[in-house]
């Protein structure tokens, strides 16, 4: 039996934004289906990774979901990309603060300003004509 899908994956202008189906990530079956769930919508060419990780339907997550969200940013840092966090409810701002992970992670409070953080990177510095 396949697994249920966990996330809803979108693109927007070449920047991945998954969205989580579940309220609690925290039983060890939910945390791997996510985990494999986000690697495979992932490209595995070398191209940097930009990717939008929405909370705003999760209320609960485990310390074991913690760690794949850390190895899912050693992936994309791997590729000089960027991973940004959005939507987290308070009790899971709490739980990113308490684990000091709100230094690794960055982490915005919506997803338009995740967006826009992650597009004005990849815009090339701006040239001045010369006079």
């Amino acid at each position: 039996m396949p697994a249920p899908v966990r996330i809803q994956v979108s693109d927007a202008d070449g920047i991945k934004i998954v969205r989580f189906n579940d309220q609690q990530l925290f039983d060890e079956r939910t945390v791997r289906e996510v985990s494999e769930q986000i690697a495979i919508s992932l490209p595995s060419d070398g191209t940097p990774i930009r990717l939008v990780l929405d909370f705003s339907e999760v209320n609960l997550i485990s310390s074991s979901a913690l760690s794949k969200l850390i190895l899912i940013q050693r992936r994309i840092d791997a590729t000089r990309g960027k991973l940004r966090l959005c939507e987290l409810s308070p009790i899971l701002q709490q739980v990113f603060r308490t684990s000091n992970l709100d230094r690794l992670f960055a982490i915005d409070r919506d997803q338009r300003t995740s967006l826009e953080a992650l597009s004005k990177r990849r815009q090339p510095p701006s040239v001045k004509p010369a006079c």
